[in-house]
This record gives structure tokens, sequence and C-alpha cells, in this order.
């Protein structure tokens, strides 16, 4: 379409615009003839792809509080411990509660955008774990435990929905996430070699923290474990930044690829095969993606080798290919050992209480065996029940398929779809070896409501000649 109105305000650096569609910066006239209003966005000096500005409206305009954005990722890196009466808080859940009310009245008003299937059950998640909670434990005692659920599953969702509506507010999300996690791998690299979670003494001179979780030494070295509960939540936290790295960031920010390898040495740190997995995961997606890119239909050519080769495998085998997996994704026998223990006799739990699960009731197992569930899918379905796991599979599956259907989408938005589709994927495969919970799992809540935004600028469809396939 050619641009016919004369009335345009322009950014210092950007060439006028004739009626007409034509250009009269200096060096010559350049024909901008099939680029409409809105795919103009910010000049510096050029067109820059994909971060075009949307049109201003209810669905697109950018939060006034995305300085929220973030104080809520960096708290999800503070240890600190706070309790008001029998309520134990941390400084995410502050600022979920706080935000909770507003971002419910935005959402069921409309302003963010429709009511999409991934809206609808992720609050269908966390209201069957709410009801499981009362349930399972009575109303005094399961009361606490399903509000905070609430909070932590449908507010961060909404949380992510409200404060990210655009691709300046994902880039500031990443930008943020990536900061935190390169700020903290000096403070790793000298828990692994030092012994001390130098962290969390520090905050705990202060505040209540959480617990040192032992001293295991994996190849000489203490496995990092940062500011969260556990080592492998560390590894996790960090495995999360890696794609948002490659993709999200500009060259100029951060040392460009650079930045990835420092998130690559944080992911280390943790020695944790988890982690590691999902950095594994994202590399192999991003590799393909690279490697492909000129073949439309790469990821469904993907999709059938990884189909055909779990095939091969389970036939061809003495054991199941879930036994092979975890055998090749342990960093010892012993280990894999009891992950498949743990498999057996949690899906057994499973079978035996379908509907309500069990809440947060121990689960039936030999007495040789802990109490520690190693599979963020499989805990669900243990403490939530089979509708449980449904709706929080639900969630992951339709907000990568959705996103992945999105059509004609601006080059800029698409390189946060894949960045983001790609780490939910490596934190997806990574919960098939750790459970996820308190900051972690925010975390995989907030990447799973951050690409909402994605449908409301697919749906526009701008006419720009800069399209992501």
């Amino acid at each position: 379409m050619v641009i016919k109105s004369p009335v345009v305000v322009y950014p210092p650096s950007c060439p006028k615009l004739e009626a007409g569609g034509q250009s009269t910066a200096a060096g010559g006239r350049t024909r901008l003839e099939g680029i409409g209003i809105r795919d103009v966005g910010t000049f510096r000096g050029r067109l820059s792809p994909g971060n075009e500005r949307p049109p201003v409206s209810g669905l697109t305009r950018r939060a006034k509080n995305s300085w929220l954005l973030p104080i809520f990722v960096f708290s999800l890196a503070l240890p600190i411990i706070l309790y008001l009466g029998p309520i134990r808080l941390s400084p995410y859940r502050l600022v979920l509660v706080v935000t909770f009310l507003p971002c419910l009245i935005a959402w069921l008003s409309g302003s963010l955008g429709r009511i999409r299937l991934p809206d609808v059950l992720v609050l269908l998640a966390a209201t069957w774990g709410a009801v499981v909670f009362l349930v399972q434990h009575g109303m005094d005692a399961g009361l606490q435990s399903a509000g905070i659920f609430v909070i932590e599953t449908f507010g961060t969702f909404l949380f992510a929905r409200r404060y990210i509506r655009d691709v300046f507010a994902f880039q500031r999300m990443a930008t943020a996430l990536v900061l935190m996690v390169v700020s903290l791998l000096p403070f790793a690299m000298y828990e692994n070699i030092s012994g001390s979670p130098i962290l969390i003494d520090l905050f705990g001179k202060v505040f209540s923290v959480y617990d040192v979780v032992g001293s295991e030494l994996r190849y000489g070295l203490r496995r990092a474990q940062g500011p969260f509960e556990h080592f492998i939540l560390f590894g996790i936290v960090c495995s999360s930044a890696f794609a948002l790295s490659f993709y999200v960031l500009q060259p100029t920010r951060l040392g460009g690829r650079l930045t990835s390898g420092l998130v690559v040495l944080a992911v280390l740190s943790s020695l944790s095969s988890g982690a590691f997995l999902s950095v594994a995961v994202q590399a192999i997606l991003i590799g393909w993606d690279k490697v492909m890119a000129n073949v439309t239909r790469r990821w469904t050519i993907l999709a059938i080798i990884v189909a055909t080769a779990y095939f091969f495998v389970e036939i061809g085998s003495n054991r199941s290919a879930f036994d092979v997996f975890i055998s090749y994704l342990t960093f010892n026998a012993d280990t894999s050992y009891m992950r498949i223990h743990i498999w057996n006799y949690g899906t057994q739990s499973v079978v035996k209480h379908p509907i309500f699960g069990l809440g947060l009731n121990d689960w039936e197992r030999p007495p040789w065996m802990g109490g520690s569930i190693d599979n963020f899918w499989l805990v669900t379905a243990v403490r939530y029940g089979i509708p449980g796991f449904l709706f929080m599979a639900g969630v992951f599956l339709s907000v990568c398929l959705g996103l992945g259907r999105l059509k004609n989408l601006p080059f800029g938005v698409g390189q946060c779809r894949k960045a983001l589709i790609f780490t939910l994927c490596g934190f997806a495969f990574a919960a098939c070896t750790v459970h996820l919970w308190d900051a972690p799992y925010v975390l995989f809540i907030f990447l799973l409501g951050s690409g909402m935004w994605m449908y409301d600028h697919g749906g526009e469809a701008p006419q720009s000649r800069l399209r992501h396939p």
C-alpha cells in the first residue's frame, strides 16, 4: 500500500517521506512503496526488521509499568524467605500477590486481547490444583497451599500476559533474564572452587534463606547452588537464557554471541545433567533451524526423525526407550537405576489415585527409596492426578503449537518466537529429569505466558515485506 498521508512525525534520524511514499533523505530518493505506516517503525538511519512498532491500541500498547519486568526477573534469584504469620513468602511472590488483581481485571476486561486456549488451560490447571489441596488436606490445612498455587500458576501467567505486550517488552524481559544469569556466573565459579555458597551465606547474614544443599563434588568441584534451593534448579534457570540470548539480544548488546557462551558456563557450573539436557535440546533446535533454514517443513521432518528413532529404540532394545533415555542422561549408573524405580512406583501411584492425586501426602514406595521424584511431569500427575497433568501439559503444547502455527510474523517477532519455543522445549525435556518448584516453576509458567502477545501481532498481519517464515 502506498503511503498517502503527508502528516507523519519522524524521529530525528528518520528520512522524511513525501506524499506518495518517497524518501527525501540526502543521497537520493528511495521508493518505500509497499510498506505501510505501521511497518516504518523506528528508524536508526535504516529500516530495522522486526522492530517496527505495532499500532497503538488496547492490545499492543506497551505496559506503563514495564519496570516491573526486570524487578520480577531479578526477584526470582533472591534466596530470601519472608513470613507473614504462617504464610511463607519470597520477593517474587510479593510481586505476584500485589499485581494479581490488576492483572486479573485487565484479563477479564479484554484489554490483554482475546481469551485463548492456553489461558483456559492454565486457569483449569490452577483451579484443579487448588481443588486437590482442599480435597486432600481440608479447608484449614489446604487453603494456604491452594492460594499460593493459584498465585504462582495463574497469577504468573497473567503477569506475563499483562506486562509483555509487544516485541520491545519481550526483548526487555530476555535482556533482564540473561543479565541475571550472567551476573550469577562469578558467584557460581567461586562456589565451584571454594565450596562455599557465597550468595546464600551473604543473604543469610540478614534474612532467612534457603538451606545449603550438601557438599557433593563432581570432577573435584562443588556443584553451584547459586541463590536457589538446589544445584539442579540453578542449572535449569540458567539454561532458560540460552536460546533467548542467541536469538533475541541484538548483536551489539552484551557482547553478542559471547553472552550465549557465558550462559553455557553458568549452566556448566551446576554440574547437572538436567540443565545440560536443556541446553543440548536448545542447541540442537538452533542448529537444525540454521542448517534447514530453506526447508519449509523442517520441523515436521525433525518430528518424524525423532519419532522414528524412538520407535527403533523401543523395538530394538531389551529395555524400554524411557529406560535407555534415562540411562544416557545421568552421570552415574546408580542415579539412572533410581530414576527408573521412581518412574515405576510413581506411575503406580497415579493409577491408584487418578483423579485427585495425593496432594502433598507421601507417595507409596519401598522403604529403601527416598521421597524425591526427579520428574516434574510425574510429580504433577502424582500430586494433582491425571486431570492436573493433562491441564499442565496442555498449556505447554497449546503455547508451543499455537505460536508455531502463526504466519506472516515480522522478522524480529519470528526470532522471539523461535527463542521462546526452543527455551520451552529445553525446559520440558529437562523437566523429565528434575522437579520444578518455587522460582524455577514460576519462571517456567512466566515463559509460557510471555509469548501470548504474538497471537495478537500475528492476527494483525501488517502488509510488510519483512516477514519471517
